[in-house]
């Protein structure tokens, strides 16, 4: 006649299986929380490479750095045209598109003064004007938490936006003029094709 296992011995066998259980399930919650922050991590940095690489593939069809800068100028330009176009009941329309000005602004800036102005001032040793950009660059910073933090209903709210307008053509001028050529003449083709690609690199990391 077969024996009975005693409780004890299955209380012990299923005490085995439930350890076995919370060790499985802690692995693979580890395996899983592993598996987010390499995603996480990749979805960061695939941004700035994949940037680059367009950048550099433009450059090697003869896409001009510079002209791509400019055509950020424009477009940045052409934006403030369609907000000075919005009336003062504009509120929420003026606060989004003032968002998007800011985003391009901010990830222009952040090309320029890692990339641009730094071979600006070494490679084309134009240190005093690459500070004098830098020095643009803040002011603009100011004037846009300014424009931020002021109701958007305020009717000096747009002579403010026409101020940053008419600061930010000023140095996108002086940019594309001056600027930009002597730092294009200070560089080699193969330096013009790096430039393009770490400017594209930088705006990526924000657009």
């Amino acid at each position: 006649m077969p024996r009975r296992a005693s409780s004890g011995g299955m209380d012990g066998q299923t005490g085995a299986i439930g350890n076995l259980t919370e060790w499985l399930t802690g692995r693979n919650m580890m395996i899983f929380g592993a598996g987010a922050v390499l995603m996480l991590a990749a979805s960061r940095l695939a941004p700035p490479f994949a940037g680059r690489a367009i950048g550099t593939m433009r450059a090697m069809s003869g896409t001009d750095p510079f002209e791509a800068l400019a055509q950020d100028h424009q477009k940045v330009l052409a934006l403030f045209g369609r907000i000075e176009q919005t009336d003062n009941s504009a509120v929420i329309r003026r606060n989004a598109m003032l968002l998007q000005l800011k985003r391009m602004l901010t990830a222009h800036a952040l090309a320029e003064e890692d990339i641009v102005y730094p071979m600006l001032h070494d490679d084309a040793q134009r240190r005093d004007q690459a500070k004098k950009l830098y020095s643009d660059h803040a002011a603009v910073k100011v004037k846009l938490f300014e424009l931020e933090h002021k109701a958007k209903d305020d009717p000096t709210w747009i002579d403010d936006l026409r101020a940053l307008h008419r600061m930010i053509a000023e140095h996108a001028h002086e940019e594309e003029q001056s600027e930009f050529p002597k730092l294009r003449a200070a560089l080699d083709e193969s330096q013009c094709t790096n430039l393009l690609g770490e400017v594209s690199r930088e705006k990526s990391m924000l657009l």
